[in-house]
């Protein structure tokens, strides 16, 4: 994409790379975590699996009920049937039935093997122990099949899933008690800001509190990654570079502020003495400032803008998807919801714009979006009353009330249950 010259009626910079452009340079200069640790199964959430997974056995093992009901010959179900067992979980019934015999059976347990079906118990009347069926189900009805779940050496799950709720789940109804995973990222993050106070400190005159390192290491914390806090550093040359060398053992870097242009902005001529940089601007608002490099151990650097909601944008579309590749995991698109705008937004053509909003769900089943009021980048609060982004396309002179624009909630950055 051509950027158009900079106007009053552009927010075009023809120094910045596209969102996309970004994204292919960094990902290009990533390579994936290959160490592994074998850790037990009730430790494992949120952790990735080191390789592919087979079963080891068939699930369920035997052929089980899906009703409470009785269990009986399908050819005989029009007659009389007398109960001459009980199969119950855990306790099943010998295999073998005379004619115009059933056995009563509950959900999960073992059919026995002369029956073909099972017919649940509110379609029989029962008297003396006899069962008169008066709806025939059809023949193998309510009967789960050994192996309907997965059958023995089946595929069960590939190396990068994020093993959440139902894939630990999965993993023990397999016999699974240990599982090999991804070592945790090693990110390294500092602060930088000669204003920056620690929320203990007394806030001296011309100076803000950190909340860079809350927000960012809220984003990121995970059982996934091994968060090193180094703090705030100072606006000197000297304290950056002592930064990166406490960094050196880090497989990921992130720095928030410093990457402007400003007097007191080293990060850039600090990365180039000990590293390189491959991306300095993006096309997109906020977050313009982005700064990727390696530095002397190759390990990968993001320098993120200064302020907060900036630098949380940033993190979100750039930071997580690295992890992301860095541990084998899947970094496909986030998906978009289309919304109907409540309140008019305001916009110039030259970059991706992530507005902050609130994503309803209205009584006629559609989605509608407002905004969460003024979207400075260093207003917190807008993430705060915020549940999704609101994404303006780079030609875009925003939107007006009643238009449909595309959303991104919130919860696709966040962990999953499943």
């Amino acid at each position: 994409m051509t950027d158009p010259k900079h106007t009053e009626k552009s927010d075009a910079d023809p120094n910045s790379i596209s969102i996309q452009a970004a994204k292919e340079i960094i990902s290009a200069r990533l390579s994936k975590i290959t160490e592994q640790q074998t850790v037990a199964i009730e430790k494992a959430y949120g952790r990735i699996l080191a390789h592919d997974v087979e079963s080891p056995i068939n699930v369920p093992s035997f052929r089980a009920s899906a009703m409470d009901g009785y269990a009986y010959r399908h050819a005989e179900g029009k007659k009389h049937l007398h109960i001459s067992a009980h199969s119950l979980a855990g306790h099943p019934s010998d295999d073998r039935a005379n004619a115009n015999e059933c056995h009563r059976i509950t959900t999960g347990a073992r059919v026995p093997d002369f029956a073909d079906t099972v017919v649940q118990q509110e379609n029989v009347s029962v008297k003396n122990n006899i069962i008169t069926i008066n709806q025939q189900s059809d023949k193998g009805h309510h009967v789960r099949a050994a192996g309907s779940d997965s059958t023995k050496g089946s595929p069960l799950m590939q190396r990068g899933q994020r093993l959440a709720a139902a894939q630990i789940a999965t993993l023990t109804s397999h016999g699974f008690k240990n599982v090999d995973v991804i070592r945790p990222v090693k990110v390294a993050i500092f602060s930088t800001g000669d204003e920056l106070a620690k929320p203990e400190d007394k806030l001296e005159r011309g100076h803000i509190y950190d909340a860079n390192r809350a927000l960012l290491s809220g984003i990121l914390k995970s059982p996934a990654v091994d968060l090193n806090d180094l703090g705030i550093v100072k606006d000197t040359p000297q304290a950056l570079q002592d930064a990166f060398a406490l960094s050196m053992d880090a497989d990921l870097v992130i720095s928030s502020g410093g990457v402007s242009v400003g007097d007191a902005d080293f990060v850039r001529p600090v990365l180039e003495q000990i590293g390189e940089l491959h991306v300095w601007k993006i096309a997109m608002k906020p977050g313009r400032p982005l700064t990727f490099g390696n530095l002397a151990r190759n390990n990968a650097y993001f320098g993120l803008p200064g302020n907060p909601v900036s630098a949380a944008i940033t993190c979100m579309i750039f930071v997580l998807p690295a992890i992301q590749q860095l541990t084998g995991q899947p970094t496909n698109e986030l998906p978009r919801v289309k919304a109907k705008l409540k309140t008019a937004l305001s916009k110039l053509p030259g970059r991706v714009e992530y507005q902050r909003g609130v994503l309803t769900l209205e009584e006629n089943g559609l989605w509608s979006v407002s905004t969460t009021g003024i979207q400075d980048s260093h207003v917190v609060t807008s993430l705060h009353n915020a549940n999704c982004f609101v994404e303006l396309p780079y030609e875009s002179s925003g939107a007006q009330t009643s238009e449909d624009v595309m959303v991104i909630p919130f919860a696709h950055f966040s962990e999953s249950i499943l």
